[in-house]
């Protein structure tokens, strides 16, 4: 079959006479090839019919063209679902077998990540502990470098701190500013030749009724004759108002029209014999206020500087003392003011002072660490050796008495020292690893230093210690510390 020649068919033979215009043919109709199979035959079929309805759409009625679309239609669902249907039928078989391979590589993930991956366990272990009280009296020396347990001698530190300060202060207070007209008035005895004696603070009186004293005792001297006339005699003599301000601040008074009279000779020969005169005006005679220091000025600027002073020596507490040092609030002496003074005094007429201030401060300081040292030196001759130290000591101190020139602070400490049971962490590592909850209860129940233990595994499902150290989580005492931080 496969060798035999191809039978052609005429177009002819294929659609009846009728369908067939001569027009269309002008020569002899062209033979067609035989299909050797009836696929070849039916797809061959297909192709004429649709070259025979091409050829003929022109003339048919559109109820025949309507059918030929619908031929064409079948005809090219059949050719897609003849090409598809392999390909769609192969797909799904991968499909399938992609998704049967996949369901052991996820039962594998699940369990690695759920069993091994995820694995996690926590184990708190709370040793046996033994608290033990102490109490005793120590000596924190400067003058020695090292504890002596037997004495119970303490190494410390005296420190001494000496700080000078100076500092200007304005006046506030308020002064009267009384000051009397002074001057200068020439004295004539036109009376006798016999001398007179004037005392200090002798009145003498202007025309308009101002008084001005003496300034010192004055001796007049008598007056001379000459032809038989007196002739007066003079001396110029310093004088003061008797009130202060400035009303007594006159002009120049001379005779005839002004004279000083002296009051004490009123109704006396004398009056008219012994009179004064000034060449010069009285000056100076004021009233006002100025500054002045008051008893509160002093005070307060000693308040300020002793505080600003004190602020400094603190400061070089905080400084100048090594950091870790304890400093109780017994071991330092109050402050002693070596020098407190002021270029003013109290009622002085100055508007700005200036005060010094110069004062020492002693602290004795220790490192508590040898607090601790002797306290556990004490207590190492009755340890259990099954025991050691744990946590730091919070000591309270009591008692304190100081002597700063001695450089020593005696004080009273009292503590309560734990004392917690050995474990050896890397041998309960080895232990645990891989064991379940019951295995686990029996290894710790055994071991006598523990006293509590609380286990956690994760995820919830997990029932024993991962084989990984690096995925178990080993905690010694943990919340005793974290107890004891809470108190502290």
């Amino acid at each position: 079959m496969e060798n035999s020649p191809k039978k052609r068919k005429k177009v002819k033979d294929i659609f009846p006479p009728h369908e067939l215009k001569p027009s269309l043919f002008s020569e002899a109709p062209e033979e067609i090839e035989e299909p050797e199979t009836q696929e070849e035959e039916s797809q061959i079929s297909l192709e004429m019919q649709e070259e025979s309805i091409t050829i003929t759409q022109m003339e048919t009625s559109p109820e025949i063209q309507e059918e030929i679309k619908k031929l064409r239609e079948e005809k090219q669902s059949e050719e897609a679902r003849i090409i598809d249907s392999p390909i769609q039928e192969k797909k799904k078989k991968g499909q399938r077998i992609f998704f049967y391979f996949m369901i052991p590589v996820v039962m594998a993930l699940l369990y690695y990540l759920g069993f091994i991956g995820l694995a996690r366990a926590e184990i708190m272990i709370t040793s046996r502990k033994m608290e033990i009280p102490f109490t005793k009296e120590v000596l924190i020396d400067s003058n020695v470098s090292s504890i002596d347990t037997a004495k119970a001698i303490i190494p410390g530190n005296l420190f001494s701190f000496n700080s000078t300060e100076t500092e200007e202060f304005t006046s506030t207070g308020q002064g009267k500013d009384e000051q009397k007209a002074k001057g200068i008035i020439t004295i004539y005895n036109n009376y006798s030749t016999a001398p007179q004696i004037l005392v200090a603070t002798t009145r003498f009186e202007t025309p308009d009724n101002k008084i001005f004293r003496l300034d010192s005792r004055t001796v007049i001297p008598g007056a001379t004759t000459e032809n038989g006339k007196l002739v007066p005699s003079t001396i110029d003599v310093r004088v003061t108002a008797d009130q202060s301000g400035p009303d007594y601040n006159i002009e120049a008074c001379n005779l005839p029209e002004c004279k000083f009279t002296i009051p004490g000779f009123e109704g006396m020969p004398e009056f008219d014999g012994f009179y004064g005169v000034s060449k010069n005006s009285m000056t100076g005679g004021s009233l006002g206020s100025v500054p002045v220091v008051s008893s509160g000025d002093i005070k307060n600027a000693e308040d300020v500087i002793l505080d600003k002073i004190i602020k400094s020596i603190d400061q070089d507490l905080e400084n100048k003392i090594p950091p870790g040092l304890t400093i109780l609030s017994g071991a330092k002496s109050g402050v002693k003011i070596s020098k407190l003074s002021s270029d003013a005094e109290i009622g002085d007429y100055v508007d700005k002072f200036t005060v010094e201030a110069e004062v020492t401060v002693k602290v004795i300081a220790f490192d508590e660490n040898n607090i601790i040292r002797y306290i556990q030196g004490v207590l190492e001759e009755d340890r259990d050796e099954n025991y050691n130290f744990c946590k730091d000591l919070e000591i309270e101190y009591s008692d304190l008495e100081t002597d700063f020139d001695k450089g020593s602070l005696k004080v009273t400490a009292r503590a309560n020292q734990f004392l917690c049971h050995q474990l050896d962490l890397e041998e309960i590592k080895g232990s645990v690893i891989g064991k379940n909850q019951g295995e686990l209860d029996e290894i710790f129940g055994n071991n006598p230093g523990i006293e509590e233990v609380k286990i956690k595994f994760w995820p919830f499902w997990i029932k024993k210690v991962p084989n990984s150290l690096q995925k178990t989580n080993i905690l010694i005492d943990a919340n005793f510390e974290q107890e004891q931080e809470n108190i502290d």
